[in-house]
């Protein structure tokens, strides 16, 4: 998967996940909407998503396996 993000496509990925609208996002980062949007279509095309519900999807899914590979190397070394 192509998800390599630039630093300020990864900004514009953590306001999205927190549900942000575009004027507070382009407030916030101080750029104009078509430049954000321009952000945006990339990072869903580097997530392979089509819309921020699909990417708050694929970024739970991404937890939920984080959160298996710690538990399995717990358990792991525990065991040793």
């Amino acid at each position: 998967m192509r998800d390599d993000l630039t630093p300020r496509e990864e900004e514009v990925y953590k306001y999205l996940l927190k549900g942000l609208d575009y004027y507070s996002m382009g407030e916030l980062m101080g750029i104009g909407k078509p430049t954000l949007v321009t952000h945006i279509m990339h990072i869903f095309e580097k997530k392979l998503v089509s819309n921020r519900y699909e990417l708050l999807a694929l970024r739970i899914k991404e937890l939920e396996n984080e959160i298996k590979e710690l538990t399995h190397n717990d358990i792991t070394s525990a065991n040793h």
